[in-house]
Parts: C-alpha cells; sequence; structure tokens
C-alpha cells in the first residue's frame, strides 16, 4: 500500500506546484531557476486564503497546460495501452486525466500547513531532461522530505513531466493505479468509463494507489 505519509507528502508537492496558476507561467533561464520561480509563486499564492475551491481548479488548469507536460505525462502513464487505444479514447482520456488531476488536487490543497521548499542541487539526465533537487521544510520540526523534480526543456523553455517524493513518483504511481483499472474494466474505454463516473459523483480516489519506485 502507498504509505499515507508519502501520499499527503505528494498531494502536497504537486499542489505547492500548482499553486502558482494564474501567476503567469513560471520562467527561468534554467531548469533549477524554473523550478525556483514556480516555487516562490505558489508560496506567494498560498498566503491568499480567500480564493475559493473553484478559483484554486481555474488556476491549476491554467498551470498544467503552462508547466506540466501533460500530453507527455497522459502518454505514459497509459504505458503499453496508449498504443492499442483509438485515437478518441486517447484524447478522451487526456481530457479526463487533466481534469482528474485537478480535482484531486485542488481538493486536498488544505493540507497545506507551512511547509518551504529548499532547491539542493541538480544533475542533467539527458540533453533536454535535468533532475532538480530539493527538500520540503516542515514547521512542526520532522526531518526534510526529498523531492526531485523532473524537468524536461521543451519549446524554449521548461516543463515538469514528473515529481519523485522520497523515491515515489508521481507518474508511476499513477500508472500502476491506472494500469489496474484497464485490467478490472477491460481497455482505455473502460477506464474512461470509470473516470466519467468518479468525477461526476466528486469521487478522485480510484483505488489505494502502490508506492512506485525508480531504479
Amino acid at each position: 500500500m502507498f504509505p499515507r505519509r508519502l501520499l499527503r507528502l505528494l498531494i502536497l508537492v504537486v499542489g505547492l506546484s500548482l499553486a502558482a496558476g494564474g501567476l503567469g507561467k513560471a520562467a527561468g533561464s534554467d531548469p533549477v531557476g524554473f523550478i525556483n520561480e514556480l516555487v516562490d509563486q505558489a508560496l506567494k499564492a498560498l498566503d491568499n486564503k480567500q480564493l475559493s475551491t473553484e478559483d484554486r481548479a481555474r488556476q491549476f488548469r491554467e498551470l498544467l497546460d503552462q508547466d506540466f507536460d501533460m500530453t507527455r505525462i497522459a502518454h505514459f502513464v497509459l504505458g503499453r495501452y496508449w498504443k492499442e487505444a483509438s485515437e478518441q479514447d486517447r484524447q478522451r482520456f487526456q481530457m479526463l486525466f487533466e481534469e482528474y488531476v485537478v480535482r484531486a488536487y485542488a481538493q486536498r490543497f488544505s493540507d497545506y500547513s507551512g511547509e518551504k521548499v529548499k532547491i539542493t542541487g541538480s544533475r542533467p539526465e539527458s540533453e533536454t531532461s535535468t533532475l532538480v533537487q530539493s527538500q520540503i521544510i516542515r514547521p512542526d520540526g520532522a526531518p526534510p522530505a526529498k523531492v526531485d523534480w523532473r524537468v524536461r526543456k521543451a519549446d524554449g523553455g521548461f516543463k515538469i513531466v514528473d515529481v519523485d517524493v522520497e523515491g515515489v513518483s508521481m507518474v508511476l504511481t499513477q500508472r500502476e493505479e491506472f494500469s489496474s483499472v484497464i485490467q478490472r474494466s477491460g481497455g482505455l474505454a473502460g477506464l474512461n468509463k470509470t473516470l466519467e463516473q468518479k468525477l461526476a459523483s466528486g469521487d478522485t480516489t480510484l483505488a489505494a494507489p502502490p508506492g512506485a519506485k525508480r531504479d
């Protein structure tokens, strides 16, 4: 089972980045600068306690389009099922997946309780991909949590393609969760139907996702 503490941190980290929505696309001349600016914008947005859940959802959606490579992420989380699906089902999934992410993190954004993000380093993984390393500093004095941001160079700027919290990958976790649903429901069309039903009911939990570690 996915440890509850790591799940909360994963929600918090993605929520931190998504909080910057509506404040403009993060810039930065390099991946570290990009993440630094994104985090700075997020922390400022967190101080605004007057935003409604609807306002946050709208901001999240804007930022997903601006600073997360949602097409690449959606393709990855489907894995081999992407090739097996029709173009119509792929397009439908991308729309439902984005709405699922928006709803899931918007609803849990109240988990924030004064945590800060400290950038600790970076390393290139390829010509286009960089791992930006950071820590979540918690106000209760608990040990910092290690957070890695995978940033890809794209269209003259940068986009986030994954977030790892203490070795637990957001996209790998989502991939395992969705794969389980696809196997039960008989394909991507079945997953899309499940997502539609969950979103209609306001429930954004498909299952308790397993931890997913990178090698």
